[in-house]
């Protein structure tokens, strides 16, 4: 049986393979933040990361709206194939667009 934290270190494995930083994230003092921060050159979304046919709860749904209307781009996934789609699309944006990284050197 395929656990939420299965899921979870698949994630983190397929992210970093595709070249991202891969960051574990907690609020303090506030609750219902994703589990996941995944930082690409091209883009930074958000992962909540649930059991096989587990939804996000009411707390969390919440907060991903919150976080949505503020810019952020919030993804769940449930499952291996989640997670695949997910890295498809990551790899997908990062072909279209690629930002240079920003030295110290070139201010």
């Amino acid at each position: 049986m395929i656990t939420e934290k299965d899921i979870e270190r698949y994630l983190v494995k397929q992210a970093t393979d595709i070249g991202a930083l891969v960051r574990k994230a907690q609020w303090v003092g506030h609750n219902h933040c994703p589990d996941r921060l995944l930082m690409l050159p091209s883009v930074t979304v958000w992962v909540e990361v649930k059991a096989p046919s587990k939804k996000p709860r009411a707390g969390q749904d919440r907060e991903h709206k919150r976080m949505a209307d503020h810019g952020q781009i919030v993804f769940v996934v449930d499952s291996h194939e989640s997670v695949d789609q997910l890295i498809e699309r990551l790899k997908q944006n990062a072909k279209r667009i690629h930002t240079p990284p920003i030295s110290a050197n070139s201010a």
